[in-house]
């Protein structure tokens, strides 16, 4: 029976890090696989090394085929925390590792900056977008962060301001466990036009009486810049967010998307995934851009183009939110049933009863349920010193969910 593949998490101090018991199993590996900085701290080792660059197919079709041989997996760190293990439990069955994680460098700074780290979010800017960070430093009132050396603290720290986060402590760890280890215990605010050496690690500490974003707001519309308010009322994108259900890694495709203002709450609440806004008037995509830009939402992206023809290259959705089909309602909904995610669901927002029917009719052809709410609204409206309610333009929310039994696979 072949030996499981150990993956062993290692500290900067190297193998004095390690436990005897690893020590000595690592002297006994026929492979040892690592980083050319790791694969040093076993330099006098006569074994067989691999160094692990960008070449993970070439090391997992190794792994498979290692037979008898003991293989060893260096990692820095804990290699669970946006390391190796997670890549390698992509390709190879879970009883075939043996992972033995060590410190993480957010841990290690936190524990070098005296501040505890029960109530802090560990994450990486790592080879990622950053709209994830940006998610968590308006909900977590600390922060552990991962850099690379594209994403810096300089260059976190201009996101981070440029998208409202306040402005509050922040400390840069740096070569944690060397000789030159640093720490500088700072604020945001400094951070963009600071240097650092590319091993390092930034923690961002919220000051006391910083409270959490609200996960949902909706807007008034003066808050949006818009076109003869042309523009989804706040009580009805109230029932769309509610009826669309965002989780917060979905994917998501508005349709006919206007000025963004759907777009931008639904980005807010799937913060970790992404929004599809799909517009083609130039006018509309104007206002689009200047409120993704005044609202500092950095997971909508802008799709040119008029439906159904823009949609077939975006990725399978959780949700879709129709506000305007132009006419195409029939080829929208061919293509939007046909790539919506198992469970996923499709909000319509329409105001004539002839799109009413055909958005109804076309969705019970395709296999969904449909449901149906007339939204009548009026809003109090001061006169002199009294107050009346003005009425605004019913407007039809449609919510179509698939039948039990209906759909296609995930093609995720």
């Amino acid at each position: 029976m072949a030996h499981k593949v150990l993956v062993v998490g290692v500290g900067s101090e190297g193998p004095a890090g390690l436990p005897l018991v690893l020590q000595n199993r690592i002297a006994q590996a026929d492979l040892l696989c690592g980083s050319e900085r790791l694969l040093e701290h076993w330099a006098g080792l006569q074994v067989e090394k691999m160094i692990i660059r960008a070449n993970i197919p070439e090391l997992v079709e190794r792994l498979r085929r290692r037979g008898e041989a003991r293989v060893v997996v260096l990692a820095s760190g804990d290699p669970g925390f946006y390391g190796i293990a997670g890549t390698l439990l992509r390709y190879l069955p879970a009883d075939e590792l043996e992972i033995v994680p060590h410190v993480t460098s957010p841990q290690l700074a936190f524990a070098r900056a005296g501040i505890p780290w029960s109530d802090a979010i560990f994450t990486s800017a790592h080879a990622r977008p950053l709209a994830e960070v940006v998610g968590w430093a308006r909900r977590a009132p600390k922060l552990g962060i991962l850099t690379d050396h594209k994403h810096t603290p300089a260059l976190i720290a201009k996101t981070l301001l440029a998208a409202g986060i306040e402005d509050c402590r922040a400390i840069v760890a740096e070569n944690l466990g060397l000789p030159d280890e640093q720490l500088t215990d700072t604020r945001l605010s400094a951070l963009p036009g600071m240097e650092f050496s590319p091993l390092n690690v930034l923690l961002l500490i919220h000051d006391p009486d910083w409270r959490p974003q609200p996960v949902f707001a909706p807007r008034p519309a003066e808050a949006y810049a818009h076109r003869r308010g042309l523009i989804t009322k706040a009580e009805v994108r109230a029932l769309i967010l509610a009826r669309l259900s965002l989780g917060e890694t979905d994917i998501a495709w508005d349709i006919g998307a206007g000025s963004g203002a759907v777009s931008i709450e639904m980005a807010l609440l799937a913060w970790r995934g992404q929004v599809f806004a799909v517009e083609q008037n130039a006018e509309n995509l104007a206002y689009l851009r200047e409120n993704i830009s005044r609202f500092r939402v950095l997971n909508v992206e802008v799709v040119v183009g008029s439906a159904p023809a823009a949609l077939e290259g975006l990725p399978q959705p959780d949700a879709v939110f129709i506000g305007g089909s132009g006419g195409q309602m029939q080829g929208i909904l061919d293509v939007v049933c046909r790539r919506l995610r198992p469970g996923g669901r499709i909000v319509l927002s329409v105001v004539t009863l002839e799109n009413l029917n055909e958005a109804v009719g076309g969705l019970k052809a395709r296999g969904f349920a449909a449901e149906m709410t007339l939204v009548n609204v009026a809003r109090s409206k001061s006169i002199a010193d009294l107050t009346r309610f003005e009425a605004l333009t019913p407007v039809f929310v449609v919510t179509g969910t698939l039948a039990p039994g209906k759909g296609e696979e995930d093609d995720r």
